[in-house]
């Protein structure tokens, strides 16, 4: 099985440089555990799917010119040891990828890795102003379900965070929920230090949704009310999660930012 993955891998050059040692380190049961996964958090069931290693070789290839770094810098400056499996590490590692790939798109620019512990994951300029941002993954996990319209039932993929009343007034309170608590706190507390540290900056907060869920995700109206939940907006939720907080982005399949 591991022969197999590495001569899917090796015909992605980028993903091949990146992930080669992890698969070859990896031992039989991780294979397994992590082929037995959901798709979308599993690292190894995408090999043999063009589509989706073409979009990550293409993250890969981005964001060696977003950082201005070559391959070889790039795996040594970034946050992450990638010749060890670890999943979760490697979707936040993606994250601050895609953010910055993202971001780069509108304006934002010199970015660097803060790889102080306790700090927050990037600095960037926009405009002469220099940002300090922290970004945090939200990870979802799709799944097949039913639902009856005009007497006909059509199953359509959801992701597992859904309410059952299918309601997305509750599902943006259930989200608002899930964030408002450690991680949006977390990365308050690591735009501070970082201030207190590096000097004065604007600071974001970034919720990255992973690759392949992000598609089902909240759409921008959605993401706005979020953010009114999130700035202490709402009636009977006046607290101000966000507070010396400048901006608050949203990556799903495309940007958003407030």
């Amino acid at each position: 099985m591991k022969e197999m993955l590495l001569k899917n891998l090796a015909k992605y050059p980028l993903c091949d440089f990146f992930l080669r040692k992890c698969v070859e380190s990896m031992s039989d049961k991780q294979v397994a555990d992590d082929l037995a996964m959901e798709p979308d958090v599993s690292l190894l069931q995408h090999f043999d799917k063009p589509a989706q290693m073409g979009l990550l070789e293409e993250i890969f290839a981005r964001t060696m010119i977003t950082f201005g770094l070559s391959e070889e810098e790039l795996k040594a400056e970034a946050e992450f040891n990638f010749d060890v499996y670890n999943m979760k590490g490697f979707e936040s590692a993606r994250a601050v990828f895609r953010l910055a790939n993202a971001l780069s798109e509108v304006g934002f620019s010199q970015f660097t890795f803060l790889r102080d512990e306790g700090l927050a994951d990037l600095a960037a300029r926009k405009d002469n102003q220099r940002w300090f941002i922290e970004v945090k993954t939200l990870v979802f996990q799709t799944k097949p379900q039913e639902f009856e319209i005009e007497g006909m039932v059509e199953v359509f993929s959801v992701d597992k965070f859904q309410p059952d009343t299918c309601n997305i007034a509750d599902y943006i309170e259930r989200i608002f929920r899930q964030i408002a608590g450690n991680p949006i706190e977390k990365a308050r507390q690591q735009l501070l230090q970082t201030a207190r540290m590096k000097g004065d900056a604007k600071k974001m907060v970034a919720i990255v949704v992973n690759l392949l869920a992000a598609g089902f995700f909240l759409e921008a109206d959605n993401l706005r009310h979020l953010e009114a939940y999130l700035r202490g907006r709402v009636n009977g939720l006046e607290k101000d999660y966000l507070l010396g907080i400048d901006a608050l982005a949203f990556l799903t399949n495309q940007l958003y930012l407030f």
